[in-house]
């Protein structure tokens, strides 16, 4: 039996108690049929120049954002230019429908060297590395961001507060994320129509005010 077969066996298992260390691989071709490659370094050297110059012109004025942890967010434009002008393709990736999508994973879709690659930003700091608390996230969809075999990468960047509210980088480290283990989490949800509704009422009691 393989060491694959074997995950999987162990994941059919967990299927009536909470998942938990579930290879990242297995998540996204059990979502979209997609393969997540591995990695082979065949363009370490152009990953290197395009987070060094992401890096760079990052720093130039830095990033501006309230929150910490909402930095990423601002570092994906970098690296999309960054990528673009080392002669590659990179965007906000497409769903199997054709639709741009830029919330959930993956960040950015892009081809380099004739590779095709799905990059997660990621951003952190000294005190937040060793931290338990959730960083990552993937939702599935029936109309999924992932639409193609590729490697899976996560760009992560370690940022300093330099003054309040202007944030730059320290470093990047480049990951794969093939074998990322990952926790689901069980999420009961609702909408506004079904609270605020008549026929679903559920007031006790209002006040009005204008």
């Amino acid at each position: 039996m393989s060491i694959r077969e074997e995950q999987l066996i162990r994941v059919i298992k967990q299927m009536l108690t909470p998942l938990r260390n579930i290879p990242l691989d297995i998540i996204i071709e059990s979502i979209c049929g997609c393969k997540v490659l591995a990695y082979d370094d065949s363009i370490n050297k152009e990953l290197l120049k395009i987070v060094c110059s992401a890096g760079k012109t990052m720093n130039l004025r830095g990033i501006q954002s309230k929150r910490q942890n909402e930095v990423g967010n601002y570092i994906e434009p970098y690296i999309i230019s960054a990528i673009q002008q080392h002669g590659y393709f990179a965007e906000t990736p497409q769903t199997f429908s054709g639709k741009k999508r830029s919330a959930g994973y993956p960040d950015i879709a892009a081809q380099i060297k004739g590779k095709s690659l799905y990059i997660e930003v990621k951003s952190y700091s000294n005190k937040t590395k060793s931290s338990s608390l959730r960083s990552f996230y993937l939702s599935p969809s029936k109309d999924f961001k992932v639409t193609q075999d590729a490697f899976h990468l996560i760009f992560a960047f370690e940022m300093v507060n330099i003054e309040t509210g202007i944030f730059k980088t320290k470093k990047c480290s480049v990951l794969d994320a093939r074998n990322l283990l990952c926790d689901v989490k069980y999420e009961f949800n609702s909408d506004n129509r079904r609270l605020y509704e008549a026929t679903n009422n559920h007031t006790l009691f209002e006040c009005n005010f204008m």
